[in-house]
């Protein structure tokens, strides 16, 4: 009796023209929408840990927080009632305000003397005053004055030494004996820079440079020579977050709070990105190893084809690129190879053993002869990866949504791209030769 084969080759242009279509829609998408959305782990943010009363959930703590729009995810036993909320940068980080600053003031005032953080500024509650805050600093080389108009605001930094003498003046030792002397006492956030010149220079300059970042500043000679400190009050994200949580929860306990600057976000990118690259080349070389070099390229075409549609069904669906993410894409590539390792085995075999056969009946032969394997592992696979898209809740849905798409995707592929690319390979070379 003749075994069935499947002509599954007889449709490859069909499957070249659903894979360009998709592709052109989801990019389409994905530019309407703004972009591929990048997660906290890539543009920066916060990460804050906090634990809750009982009845706190994950839609809850969302609600409450909706103006961050942050990801909530509970994390640890369910009885200890703890979550991790992740919310990314809303503008620029005071600290890279402050890094711009200091660019251009080096730029347009060669030779000017750079000091961050040297300054601290500092908010007197009701019951402290300047003077209150100058005798507690005595004989710590510090001068207090007063900023802004309400008077409830001062800045401490150091005093001139004009006989060149080591001042005894320490940022982390002031803020500690302030924080150990006054309960109303609060060291606000922000950036100072303490900028001296060495010749006279236009105040006007200065002021337009401080106005465009929208920043303050205060007037000072320091060491004889003319001086400004550069500031900006800056409130913390996870401050506004921890007042957003006290109203709306009787009790909320911040643990910790992890910020992610945009240098390391950038860092994370290419790191991510290198490790893809990577990946495929080794990939390449293995396979040309371990077949011919014919099947590396048939399948790491098909691997690329999986890697960027699933990029782009990220930015079509609103799916925020992150570590898990990431993850989620280098899984797709694993099983993908995978499941082509498998058809062009049997290729391989079958080649050396049908030699009347033509190359197109080969493979339509060996992808029947291996069809049942690959819908029982893959529909079992899939069966895995849809449970945790229905029941894993926030955290994981976005790793496991792009798995799925990756998984269904890396089936249709092996069959109607990385085999068809074989036999393009085979023609190809077989034209060289004649």
């Amino acid at each position: 009796m003749k075994e069935r084969v499947i002509p599954f080759l007889n449709y490859r242009y069909f499957a070249y023209a659903l894979s360009a279509g998709l592709f052109i829609i989801f990019t389409i998408i994905t530019i309407m929408q703004g972009g591929l959305r990048m997660g906290v782990d890539f543009v920066g943010g916060q990460k804050i840990i906090a634990k809750f009363e009982k009845g706190a959930d994950e839609e809850k703590i969302r609600t409450a927080l909706s103006a961050f729009n942050p990801l909530v995810q509970q994390i640890g036993e369910a009885d200890l009632n703890e979550y991790i909320i992740s919310t990314k940068i809303s503008g620029e980080l005071p600290s890279v305000i402050q890094e711009k600053i200091m660019d251009r003031l080096t730029n347009d005032f060669p030779g000017a003397a750079l000091m961050k953080d040297r300054a601290l500024l500092i908010f007197l509650g009701n019951a402290v005053n300047e003077g209150m805050v100058n005798a507690k600093l005595a004989g710590m080389d510090a001068v207090v004055s007063k900023i802004g108009d309400s008077g409830a605001g001062v800045i401490v930094y150091p005093r001139e030494s004009l006989d060149k003498k080591k001042l005894n003046y320490n940022p982390e030792s002031i803020a500690y004996t302030l924080r150990g002397s006054f309960d109303s006492l609060d060291l606000l956030k922000g950036f100072t820079i303490l900028v001296t010149f060495g010749r006279p220079v236009d105040e006007r300059e200065i002021k337009n440079i401080v106005k465009t970042f929208n920043a303050s500043l205060f007037r000072t000679d320091y060491a004889a020579k003319q001086g400004y400190i550069i500031y900006k009050i800056a409130a913390d994200e996870s401050d506004r977050i921890r007042s957003e949580l006290d109203k709306n929860f009787k009790k909320a306990e911040i643990l910790s709070v992890e910020n992610v600057g945009p240098a390391v976000g950038d860092y994370l990118k290419k790191s991510a990105l290198k490790l893809a690259i990577v990946a495929i080349i080794l990939m390449t070389i293995y396979l040309s190893y371990r077949f011919e070099f014919r099947y590396s390229v048939g399948a790491m075409v098909a691997v690329l084809h999986d890697l960027f549609l699933s990029v782009v069904f990220c930015g079509a669906a609103g799916v925020e690129i992150s570590i898990p993410v990431i993850a989620a894409l280098l899984t797709i590539f694993g099983y993908s190879v995978n499941d082509t390792i498998v058809i062009f085995d049997r290729i391989r075999e079958n080649t050396q053993i049908e030699s009347k056969s033509s190359f197109i009946e080969i493979v339509n032969k060996s992808i029947t002869f291996t069809m049942s394997r690959t819908i029982l592992t893959s529909f079992l696979t899939l069966l895995t990866v849809f449970a945790l898209f229905l029941l894993g809740g926030e955290g994981i849905t976005d790793f496991a949504m792009v798995l799925l798409f990756g998984m269904i995707v890396g089936i249709y592929s092996t069959v109607y791209i990385a085999s068809p690319v074989v036999i393009s390979w085979e023609k190809l070379m077989a034209r060289i030769r004649s």
